[in-house]
């Protein structure tokens, strides 16, 4: 058996390496020859390799069934999945449109503030003015006697009359309700809080 194949014509005896086909037959014609194995063998693989991919592809091409409730929930995974889909557009749209409406509200509200702010300054400075004048106005008519301050202040509405006399001096102020006119000075005395 130590020798190698030179043809289709030579054998090999399973007897132990004795040629001879007389023998092998003898031995229950175990004996073949070195080219019938091989193609044998190449003959098996091939059986083999042709046999495996059509297995394969039989499988593969086995038709799936499915039935009416998988076809029912496999339409309602994707009806779902279309709704989730455009609830997730709306989604991100409405938080596009928020976030856009939050920076325009920032923006007017930083707009206002600043307004806000010139605009207490300019009441800050008018309401300086108007008090400077209050009291140059306050101290014009504590100058004047009370015989000549009573009938302009019987001119005044009552709050007027009783704003300028709070600014007073009360020994002034003493002075000059009596010679208002008495109704009027009744409802002033009522307002500084001198009756009730």
């Amino acid at each position: 058996m130590n020798r190698r194949f030179s043809g289709p014509g030579e054998k090999i005896c399973c007897c132990k390496g004795r040629s001879g086909i007389n023998q092998c037959i003898l031995d229950g014609g175990k004996a073949m020859t070195n080219w019938a194995r091989r193609m044998a063998l190449l003959l098996g693989w091939a059986v083999w390799l042709a046999v495996l991919p059509a297995g394969v592809m039989a499988a593969e091409k086995k038709p799936v069934r499915v039935g009416t409730a998988e076809v029912e929930l496999a339409t309602s995974l994707k009806e779902r999945e279309l709704a989730v889909e455009a609830k997730e557009k709306d989604l991100a749209r409405r938080e596009a449109d928020l976030a856009a409406l939050r920076k325009d509200v920032d923006a007017k509200l930083a707009r206002l503030t600043v307004l806000q702010g010139d605009l207490q300054a300019r009441l800050a400075a008018l309401q300086q003015v108007a008090d400077k004048d209050f009291k140059n106005l306050v101290k014009v008519y504590s100058a004047m006697s009370p015989t000549k301050m009573a009938p302009l202040l019987d001119e005044m509405d009552d709050a007027t009359v009783t704003r300028i006399l709070k600014a007073m001096k009360a020994d002034l102020v003493a002075k000059i309700i009596p010679k208002l006119e008495k109704s009027k000075a009744v409802r002033v005395s009522r307002q500084l809080g001198m009756l009730k």
